[in-house]
């Protein structure tokens, strides 16, 4: 797997992957469609929301953000909504830049890739006081850059910053394809232990609205199988994939309130000093 980790080229990869037409598609959960993915994407909302109200105490128009794989601009528009006046977005794919940079001309955008050095007008611009990492390090599949990754992102949390991170987790450390690798819970926030960040916050965001990774290859490989033939069902009527979808949200809400945990996606808060509120 190493030698498929060397040859494994993250820039081409998301530069055919995300573009100008990107939707949720093709960011989200590629088997189920737009509709499904709308409810993936709203539960993320209302995380990240929560997460916000308990953590950053500046207004919106106050905050300096930094959106790390930026790719469709979905986040892009949730901080213009909010408000956000100071907002940069860094993404590895030159054409999503690109794409961005027209949609959002009040808005900053570079090509970076987070596991090398990050480009001046980031560290001319920077620290910030919100930096977000949604669904970036499970895609870097090599160590050495991941926790390349890590120090360069933490280095630009601002004193008092926040640093928010959606990733996939899994009950191993766990390669599934060339452009995902899933690590235990213990090895992800054991990246962090160099860097001057706390965690101070954490959250489940699915039980099975997003299958959950067993970190067993055949169950995991059949488990997807189920999922391409039920998105497949799911793209045929736009008012069956929104009804399934709303069903397994209230589910995995359920299983939240009884305290039921499964390995999937978690939003992570750290803080670069816990006794400084942004």
């Amino acid at each position: 797997m190493l030698n498929e980790n060397k040859n494994f080229d993250a820039g081409a990869y998301w530069q055919e992957r995300v573009g100008a037409d990107a939707d949720l598609a093709v960011v989200g959960h590629r088997a189920m469609g737009a509709v499904y993915n709308g409810e993936i994407y709203a539960r993320r909302i209302d995380a990240l929301e929560s997460m916000l109200e308990r953590h950053v105490r500046k207004p919106p128009q106050q905050l300096r953000v930094l959106d790390v794989g930026c790719g469709s601009g979905f986040y892009t528009h949730f901080w213009q909504a909010k408000g956000v006046r100071d907002y940069v977005g860094a993404d590895i794919s030159a054409r999503a830049i690109e794409h961005l940079s027209d949609t959002y001309p009040g808005y900053q955008f570079v090509r970076a890739d987070v596991t090398e050095f990050l480009p001046e007008l980031i560290h001319s611009t920077g620290p910030f006081d919100v930096i977000t990492v949604f669904d970036v390090l499970y895609h870097i599949v090599d160590d050495l850059r991941v926790d390349a990754a890590v120090e360069n992102i933490a280095a630009l949390v601002a004193p008092g910053g926040r640093l928010l991170i959606m990733d996939q987790l899994c009950k191993r450390d766990y390669q599934v394809s060339r452009h995902v690798k899933y690590r235990h819970r213990d090895t992800y926030l054991s990246m962090f232990d160099r860097s001057a960040l706390t965690l101070v916050d954490s959250e489940l965001l699915f039980h099975f609205l997003v299958p959950p990774i067993t970190g067993v290859r055949a169950v995991d490989l059949a488990v997807a199988a189920v999922f391409k033939v039920f998105g497949l069902l799911l793209r045929v009527s736009d008012r069956l994939a929104a009804w399934s979808a709303s069903k397994l949200r209230r589910l995995d809400s359920r299983l939240r309130a009884r305290g039921t945990t499964v390995p999937n996606s978690e939003l992570f808060v750290f803080a670069n000093d816990a006794s400084v509120d942004v």
